[in-house]
């Protein structure tokens, strides 16, 4: 590929000089979802950099893609695996921990608790739970509760609807309740869990 036919996204040093390049629909995509995207990716690496390069690399995966991502029954969805897909490539070939996993040691909580051991403690049993969600639920977790996004914004960005949402993140809640506290639920409810 010549550097005339590279694509350029927006965001991108090297796309800013060839802006044309992208078909119409895609630069409309692009527009709609970037700053949502390096958001999410900001949550699991460390810093706005990471998530913007992560982000960047993602789209244009999804452009090389773009005619499979239209085929597809929901692009949305079809994209944001490929975001998740490359955000977790790029914190494992960047050799760092999550920033969920480092983000116990920065709460709000802690700063104002007068046992600093205890919430810590809590903090950390709460994110090694967390990794026990399904990707969705985490997904939609981060974006919930970190982002304080509506289900309304974050079907909008997943690609599912807003009843998916507010479902996925009930179960999300009885799971981490599961995972907390084993006698809270009944054993024939926790398969249920999973969704």
């Amino acid at each position: 590929m010549t550097e005339e036919t590279t694509p350029q996204l927006p965001g991108a040093k090297p796309m800013d000089r060839h802006p044309h390049a992208l078909p119409l629909d895609f630069a409309a995509f692009h527009q709609m979802h970037r700053t949502g995207y390096v958001r999410y990716a900001k949550s699991f690496l460390h810093n706005w950099a990471d998530a913007e390069e992560a982000t960047d690399a993602a789209f244009e995966r999804i452009y090389r893609q773009w005619s499979r991502v239209l085929a597809s029954e929901n692009h949305e969805a079809y994209a944001w695996q490929i975001l998740r897909n490359q955000v977790h490539d790029h914190e494992r070939a960047r050799r760092r921990r999550p920033l969920l996993d480092t983000a116990a040691f920065d709460t709000a909580a802690l700063r104002e608790t007068t046992d600093p051991i205890g919430q810590l403690t809590e903090s950390l049993t709460l994110l090694r739970a967390f990794r026990e969600l399904t990707d969705r639920q985490q997904d939609v977790m981060v974006l919930l509760h970190l982002h304080d996004l509506t289900p309304a914004e974050i079907a909008d960005e997943l690609g599912i609807a807003a009843a998916t949402v507010r479902s996925t993140a009930r179960y999300a809640r009885l799971r981490l309740a599961a995972i907390l506290d084993p006698g809270h639920t009944s054993k024939g409810h926790t398969d249920d869990l999973a969704r």
